[in-house]
């Protein structure tokens, strides 16, 4: 979550604004000095290390009307048990909600390891079944839904606290948020969190607006909940409805700088694909949406530009909220050079960042991407903290931190770290189970296996992947939408040998590849996953099995990824269902349910 362990105040909006300069210049600066750090750094391959985080949300039965509801004091009731417990293996750590845990292996796992995604499936369930074993009797357990159905209506929660449920006007007690369905007081103490929901507020000029489509169902109307506000939309005010969310991340961490480029590239064009199979959101604030992808109700939450910089004919346009799928390619790799591929939305960048970060020996796209964090203001800045410290990164992690982008581009985290260079996924939705959220980490860990090694190019124009990232929140989008996708995806006469890799990932922007327009081509997940004789496209999992053969993978091992893909691959199908799919046909079927979009208690 970043800088959790400063905790000293912080300035409002109108404080900070005369040190914003101040902190990106700065900044800056910091970014240049990791990269003159880092930029000769060259790990050994088979010391690559990778990780995984997961939310969860800590849920009780109320004892007053038997509903399931998050537990505004979750975290600190688990954290002080498990304080007292003797836990080993995972780590567990605070997030944006006061009712929300996050969970991490202890230990990084190693890229090269066959063995880690089984690691990674015993790691899921021995975190879960640890924090839930050890605050059984307090009445709470964790589960792991991407967005909790009822957060934001009334009586939505259970509180130690006797004040939160003698609280009548929210929008009126709450100073950090003026949220007219979620107190202030389900946030996350640390100071950082608050502040970060009053400076968006303050800086937008207003709260902010999540709109979602509404399902319309027979008894769909306006008067339900809010449609009087935002007839045939679920509206939303506060950051709890997109932070409140949970998803899985995945970071990887690379041999040298050249080859995090290369990942965070390829990468790009897998975020919505693998975000429609993840797809596990379908309810908000009590209601059925006609969506099933948490993403842009997150990107709605966290948007700190005004309406003058929503305004494409503004001087001052900043076309994409600062939570937003990837806009641009940083690599100068052959599959990801041709600048018809980098074909994305142009951010009004910094002129003087840029200069000075190619100065310092940044390629044109690397530069481009370090200035543009620097577009959206720091919406946290601490007292005591402004001045500039060449030993520390602070001020480069402050915006780097809070641009939450489909991928991150992630540096070492400090100028004397032992960390490589990395990149996160940060796309897919969690799972109901831990089996789900193994199978999506089996994926990403082979995905990663054959672009290390195989010559492999999923290089797509960046316009066409925001066309997917939309397509990806549609209801059943991954057996109802096409998204497009490069139709032929291995190069080379031997596509199992990677030329580049073994000479370290350095490239000459002048190989690119040529761009042919009719490689791009629409295909549903399952032509991605598997292939399409009649498309001619080379499938996902026929790569993996090809890679899993070649290296000779223990035969346990190759059954293990086998039971996961071939999961993956029926829900592709449609004969398994999304997280998403099995909670809409759940409320759907539900004897309680009115055909009127609205999850109550009782359903």
């Amino acid at each position: 979550m970043g800088f959790l362990k400063v905790k000293t105040e912080t300035y409002n909006w109108e404080e900070s604004i005369e040190f914003q300069e101040q902190i990106k210049n700065y900044g800056i600066q910091q970014g240049i000095n990791l990269f003159n750090t880092f930029k000769g750094l060259n790990k050994k391959m088979d010391e690559l290390k990778w990780g995984e985080e997961i939310e969860y949300e800590v849920v009780t039965r109320d004892s007053r009307d038997g509903g399931i509801k998050i537990h505004s004091e979750g975290f600190q009731l688990i954290s002080r048990e498990l304080q007292k417990a003797n836990v080993e293996g995972f780590i567990y750590q605070e997030e944006f909600g006061s009712w929300m845990v996050e969970a991490v292996p202890d230990k990084p796992y190693k890229v090269y390891d066959v063995n880690a995604s089984i690691d990674a499936l015993h790691s899921l369930i021995k975190r879960r079944d640890k924090i839930n074993e050890e605050v059984f009797c307090l009445g709470i357990l964790i589960t792991s839904l991407a967005s909790f159905p009822n957060l934001g209506t009334k009586d939505s929660f259970v509180s130690e606290d006797e004040e939160n449920y003698e609280t009548e006007d929210y929008e009126k007690h709450n100073i950090f948020t003026q949220s007219k369905y979620v107190l202030d007081e389900f946030t996350n103490p640390h100071p950082r969190f608050n502040t970060m929901m009053q400076n968006i507020r303050q800086r937008r000029g207003k709260k902010v607006d999540i709109q979602v489509p509404l399902y319309p169902d027979v008894n769909t109307g306006v008067g339900k909940i809010d449609g009087d506000i935002t007839p045939g939309f679920i509206y939303m005010d506060s950051q709890h409805f997109g932070m409140g969310c949970c998803c899985l991340q995945i970071t990887y961490e690379a041999q040298n700088l050249e080859h995090a480029k290369f990942l965070h590239d390829s990468f790009i064009p897998l975020g919505p694909i693998f975000g429609a199979l993840s797809a596990s959101a379908p309810i908000y604030k009590g209601q059925l949406a006609n969506i099933d992808f948490r993403w842009n109700v997150i990107r709605d939450s966290v948007d700190s530009r005004t309406d003058e910089e929503k305004d494409p004919n503004s001087s001052n346009h900043v076309p994409k909220s600062r939570y937003s799928a990837m806009n641009h390619y940083i690599s100068d790799h052959p599959f990801f050079a041709n600048e018809n591929l980098n074909d994305g939305i142009k951010l009004n960048v910094s002129k003087e960042y840029i200069d000075r970060l190619k100065e310092e020996g940044m390629s044109d796209r690397l530069a481009y991407h370090f200035a543009s964090l620097f577009v959206h203001d720091a919406m946290i800045i601490y007292k005591g903290h402004t001045d500039y410290d060449e030993t520390m990164t602070d001020h480069f992690e402050n915006l780097n931190s809070t641009n939450w982008n489909s991928v991150r581009f992630k540096p070492p985290p400090s100028l004397d770290s032992s960390i490589g260079w990395r990149v996160e996924f940060r796309t897919m939705d969690v799972q109901i189970t831990d089996y789900e959220n193994a199978a999506l980490i089996a994926l990403m860990n082979l995905t990663v296996r054959i672009l290390n090694e195989f010559s492999v190019d999923l290089s797509l124009p960046i316009s066409l992947s925001d066309i997917n990232m939309e397509r990806a929140h549609q209801v059943d989008a991954v057996t109802s939408q096409k998204f497009w996708f490069r139709k032929h995806i291995v190069k080379g006469d031997d596509h199992t040998k990677n030329p580049i890799a073994r000479e370290s990932w350095q490239t000459k922007a002048e190989t690119c590849h040529e761009y042919l327009e009719s490689e791009f081509v629409e295909l549903t997940v399952l032509d991605i996953l598997v292939g399409n004789p009649e498309v001619g496209n080379t499938g996902l999992f026929a790569l993996f099995e090809e890679y899993m053969s070649l290296k000779k993978f223990p035969e346990e091992t190759v059954h293990y990824y086998s039971t996961m893909l071939g999961f993956l691959e029926k829900r592709a199908r449609g004969e398994v269902k999304t997280g998403a799919r099995f909670m809409r046909d759940f409320v759907l079927t539900h004897p309680d349910y009115q055909q009127d979009s609205v999850v109550d208690g009782n359903v």
